[in-house]
């Protein structure tokens, strides 16, 4: 398997679609976000795609907020069939390079979800935690 990661432009409407796609498999996790929303992240270079050949295999999602230093992780998804073999690795090293004049990303990830081990894996520190949205809700770890 040779993971290639690309910037998506907004205009690359399949590629957008099946992103799109990979995003809604894992809403659970992710949240729902509209394709607009994709779009808008596409055209401001805020998009990353993981292909094996012409399949995507994972993305992430981000933002460059002018009011901080650090890249602002919105989603890191990697197809359930293609975990363990380094896309979410790839994805980040992609980001990092692209954006090295940012002093590094950050991300929030609920407790719950089992993920503390794959943040500290990317080289993620946990820098605190925040309280859910609902009383049944766990609270988020912020990285």
């Amino acid at each position: 398997m040779a993971i290639s990661v690309l910037p998506l432009a907004a205009e690359q409407t399949e590629l957008l679609n099946a992103v799109i796609a990979l995003g809604d498999r894992y809403t659970k996790y992710l949240g729902l976000l509209t394709p607009p929303a994709y779009r808008k992240h596409a055209e401001d270079d805020g998009l990353l795609v993981a292909l094996d050949g012409e399949e995507v295999v994972g993305y992430a999602l981000f933002g460059l907020p002018k009011r901080s230093l650090h890249v602002r992780l919105a989603h890191l998804c990697v197809a359930e069939e293609h975990r363990g073999k380094g896309v979410a690795r790839e994805l980040i090293e992609a980001i990092r390079a692209r954006h090295a004049h940012r002093l590094g990303i950050r991300a929030k990830c609920r407790r719950d979800y089992g993920l503390s081990d794959m943040w500290t894996a990317l080289g993620f520190v946990p820098r605190g935690e925040t309280l859910g949205r609902g009383r049944r809700v766990p609270g988020s770890r912020c990285w």
